[in-house]
């Protein structure tokens, strides 16, 4: 492992967080795992490493080096568990059983904050205190994993497809090595190299949501005879259109938390990544054009409907909070559209 400390160490990355069976988040072994099988999904003609560092953030980083590496941040992989572990507490999903109904008490003072905040945003994620309310109810634990799994596999797989199309190489024209943060915050990187960076990850967040999609229909269909399976596919992924659309509720729903909504000052074009709202956006704009596991047209366009408004239900009652139902009415506008059409003109150079 000297070569990938060497690496975080050169781009200044927190040191490599080595899994412990025993971590209080309970998940951080299974997981890492998985990580390292996204990497050799991906790996073309270097080697591909995954890991977890030590920060706090909600980040996550590809570097494209002497080998390639994904990295996430603790800070990230605590916010998605506790995401997880907020709706399998709360009641949402009602046909799981648990030991909560769903209750909608929203204040203005929760709604003022943001969900990140409201999550606890750098916080260790504790398994044993934030599971006891719901752990002795299967039901429950088995949703805690699906939306788990989901959100894990969407952040992982978007650095995956910076790897998977060379982005960083081909950025510097194979001359140095390269890094992308995936951070909540976009930094300004100037007109008009962030029309190329901002199509570099619409391209990166669709090969996410295919590769999600595809192998949680995998997953299901090689599992099919195991009893969580079972109850998955009768109280939530019966069939292609609801795994489209429960993981498309999922991608909305991280993308919604997070939204740090401080970018309504910026010229979008001098943003590294485009808005959270307008990224939610082109996902669903890529699954109407796909059409991923050859779902029709018209489940594609349930699908996103039913993304667009369950993931703010979802996070409304989560969280105790009033909708914010012109999350994405804001980025519908003439100027949204002229700078997609920038992007869309620019993401042939990267695919």
């Amino acid at each position: 492992m000297d070569a990938l400390d060497s690496i975080l160490r050169r781009f200044g990355l927190p040191p490599r967080l080595d899994p412990r069976p025993d971590d209080a988040s309970g998940f951080l072994v299974p997981f890492h795992i998985e990580g390292r099988e996204i990497c050799r999904s991906v790996k073309k003609t270097h080697e591909c490493c995954f890991t977890f560092v030590e920060g706090v953030l909600m980040q996550a980083v590809a570097i494209q080096d002497e080998m390639d590496v994904i990295a996430i941040h603790a800070g990230m992989f605590w916010l998605l568990c506790r995401l997880a572990a907020t709706a399998a507490e709360s009641g949402v999903f009602p046909a799981f059983q648990g030991p909560f109904e769903a209750r909608w008490m929203p204040t203005a003072e929760l709604s003022v904050q943001t969900p990140r905040t409201l999550l606890g945003e750098g916080v260790p994620f504790d398994w044993k205190s934030e599971t006891a309310s719901w752990i002795t109810h299967p039901e429950r634990q088995m949703l805690f994993l699906v939306i788990l799994s989901v959100l894990f596999r969407f952040v992982t797989y978007h650095e995956a497809g910076h790897l998977w199309y060379d982005h960083g190489r081909r950025r510097s024209g194979g001359k140095r090595a390269s890094i992308f943060i995936d951070r909540t915050e976009p930094s300004e990187v100037g007109f008009p190299g962030a029309i190329a960076s901002q199509a570099r990850e619409i391209i990166a967040d669709s090969f996410a949501l295919e590769r999600t999609i595809k192998v949680l229909e995998r997953e299901l269909s090689l599992k099919a005879e195991l009893e969580m399976t079972k109850v998955l596919r009768a109280k939530l992924l019966a069939d292609e259109k609801a795994i489209t659309g429960f993981v498309l509720t999922m991608v909305f729903l991280y993308f919604r938390v997070s939204d740090r909504s401080n970018w309504h000052a910026v010229s979008l074009d001098t943003l590294s990544h485009p808005p959270a709202p307008f990224r939610a956006k082109a996902v669903a704009a890529a699954l109407l054009e796909h059409r991923h596991l050859s779902i029709s047209e018209e489940a594609a366009g349930s699908a996103v409907r039913s993304a667009a408004a369950g993931s703010e239900a979802i996070l409304s009652v989560m969280l105790g909070i009033y909708p914010n139902l012109r999350w994405l009415d804001d980025i519908s506008t003439s100027e949204f559209d002229k700078h997609f059409n920038k992007i869309y003109d620019e993401i042939p150079q990267w695919c």
